[in-house]
């Protein structure tokens, strides 16, 4: 079997088994998605709609692509130069072509894995994307080698939410505080408009002011249409783990991912509603939701994220130092379950053995997952 596919105008390499399809464009490494849910295929992932007018936009390529979870470095805007160097939006890795290694397929487990050389000599990246037979979870690594200096890095899902307002559960683990941007996300004269207040300290997930003097309950999502919102949260780096999860009742799923917060020290939402009129955007992405696990400053770019800012006053890695002679890895765990129609969220995700974790719902109800947990460690 042919491990090229096509998938939305992408050619992808993928691997399967009787739970899971993957697809990862040869492009910027962008990974999405089916799960085999009961009788019925599910994919959470967004992928832009302008997939098949991209060429018509001059963009960044990991916006012409922009789709599923993919490997940032560095993760950011990149506006600024940084050491006389200007990055792509969200680095190289997500925007440049993944060159094929191997498939493996042994002990009821496939794994492919791709290589990308960093430009001007500056080490190189294996991807190795990991599924098990028996389990609903995809592993993915990025093993960054001969490499010197400071990094950014960050994953970045990006999640399909429902039209209905608020009729998803969004939760994390217990962060040590959040924050708003520090300066508005987007510009009314350009077409961007935000809701959230900017420059705020983020106390209480549930009770976060917007510009209108009220406050927005983010454990539920989408909030309201016709804007582009952000937040960040700082991790506890005392956790062997971390979640990041999605609830949605009424589709009868639960998307969850899994990291180690000593490696990425934030998690930041990127929440588009319908917030930005202008190209390509053009204000036709709506309910969807970046979830993205990040060592950075917000979602400015290296320079910020490697000078002095204030969210390392709390504790938060913005960046990694490298050393040119070892190897790092950057993981991160994707799954998704069923849960049924009076879930309200997840109330934790423990480890339960070095083959499970279990799922507690703020309803009381408790589900087993098969998930090797210890993959982030």
């Amino acid at each position: 079997m042919s491990i090229m596919k096509t998938n939305c105008g992408q050619p992808c390499y993928s691997i399967s088994n009787s739970k899971i399809s993957v697809f990862i464009t040869v492009q910027g490494g962008h990974l999405t998605a089916t799960f085999n849910k009961d009788k019925e295929k599910v994919d959470p992932f967004f992928i832009a709609p302008w997939w098949r007018e991209a060429n018509m936009f001059d963009l960044d390529e990991v916006l012409k692509l922009l789709r599923g979870n993919f490997f940032c470095s560095p993760f950011g805007i990149n506006d600024k130069l940084y050491e006389g160097k200007k990055h792509p939006i969200h680095g190289q890795t997500c925007n440049d072509n993944w060159d094929f290694i191997e498939i493996i397929d042994a002990n009821h487990q496939k794994e492919i894995n791709l290589k990308m050389d960093l430009s001007n000599n500056s080490g190189k990246v294996i991807k190795s994307v990991k599924i098990s037979n028996d389990e609903p979870i995809i592993y993915e690594n990025n093993i960054v080698s001969g490499f010197e200096g400071k990094i950014v890095p960050g994953y970045h899902p990006t999640i399909n939410l429902p039209e209905k307002l608020f009729s998803a559960y969004l939760d994390i683990s217990k962060p040590i505080t959040g924050f708003t941007l520090p300066f508005p996300g987007e510009n009314p004269e350009k077409g961007g408009y935000s809701l959230l207040k900017s420059g705020i300290q983020i106390n209480d997930i549930s009770k976060v002011p917007d510009v209108y003097g009220n406050n927005i309950n983010l454990n539920k999502c989408p909030i309201s249409k016709g804007f582009e919102d952000y937040a960040l949260f700082i991790n506890d780096p005392s956790k062997d783990f971390t979640y990041t999860a999605v609830s949605f009742p009424e589709e009868g799923y639960l998307y969850f991912q899994l990291k180690n917060p000593k490696v990425f020290s934030n998690t930041f939402f990127w929440m588009s509603n319908g917030g930005r009129h202008y190209a390509p955007w053009n204000g036709r992405v709506s309910s969807v939701i970046g979830l993205e696990e990040i060592s950075a400053f917000f979602h400015y770019g290296i320079k910020e994220s490697i000078d002095n800012n204030f969210l390392q006053e709390y504790g938060s890695k913005t960046f990694i130092e490298l050393q040119k002679d070892k190897s790092y890895e950057f993981k991160i765990i994707i799954g998704l379950v069923s849960i049924d129609k009076n879930f309200i969220g997840v109330e934790n995700i423990i480890r339960k053995n070095d083959r499970y974790i279990s799922i507690k719902g703020k309803n009381g109800k408790t589900t087993d997952v098969p998930c090797r947990v210890d993959f982030v460690q």
